[in-house]
């Protein structure tokens, strides 16, 4: 999945595995209308030649997306195939409703939505920003800017009050540079938590998975309570 999630430049024509994977269930029930006896985390990714041109996108388009970074975007920087671009995720048991970023932003009418992690959140935020940007069109007043104290990024779709935003962070826990060293004090979140406080959608990425040992640990102490 983390693979999957990497691959920028339209990846799924239907509801994309980024908002299965991060998006509670109850919310994308209510904003889809997805009926209680679709498992949604239950199914595979599937080939999806809907199209007449296999080098059409499912969903959007990356190089007429602003919010992806150079470094993301597999397609500006010579990547010769475009199958990755061809594939959706399909539940064993259930259909999913084809994916409607108009609908998305007018059930979330006013909301901000912040989404917190390492760089699969960035990536996350990015796609979920280009879903959407595909759907309002170019001509759509979107501003861009960052917030909060740690400068988090936030893509705001001014006509309907939706923002996205990034909280980048390896650790949900709050880090404390002491004597000792620095220590992960797993029963803190005040100094982010602070930052989250006014969000009405927090998506937690709480894969941690690539920097637990060695030089890319982050912290020499843990401290449980």
């Amino acid at each position: 999945m983390r693979n999957s999630l990497r691959s920028h430049g339209g990846l799924v024509s239907h509801l994309s595995i980024l908002i299965i994977a991060t998006f509670s269930t109850h919310l994308l029930r209510q904003v889809f209308a997805i009926p209680r006896t679709c498992n949604l985390f239950q199914g595979s990714w599937v080939s999806d030649n809907s199209s007449k041109s296999n080098n059409i996108p499912l969903v959007y388009d990356s190089s007429q997306c602003p919010f992806i970074n150079p470094l993301f975007d597999c397609a500006k920087h010579g990547r010769p195939d475009r199958g990755y671009l061809r594939y959706r995720w399909q539940p064993s048991a259930c259909n999913l409703p084809k994916f409607d970023g108009k609908v998305f932003l007018e059930k979330l009418r006013g909301k901000t939505i912040v989404i917190v992690g390492d760089s699969i959140s960035f990536n996350q935020q990015e796609s979920l920003t280009c879903l959407l940007h595909a759907a309002v069109g170019p001509n759509s007043k979107i501003t861009t800017g960052t917030m909060g104290p740690y400068n988090s990024n936030y893509v705001t779709f001014q006509e309907y009050g939706v923002t996205i935003a990034e909280f980048y962070t390896r650790f949900l826990a709050q880090i404390t540079t002491e004597k000792i060293g620095r220590v992960l004090k797993l029963h803190l979140i005040n100094d982010y938590g602070n930052v989250w406080k006014d969000a009405d959608v927090l998506i937690f990425n709480t894969g941690f998975w690539w920097d637990v040992n060695g030089n890319q640990k982050g912290y020499a102490f843990l401290n449980p309570s």
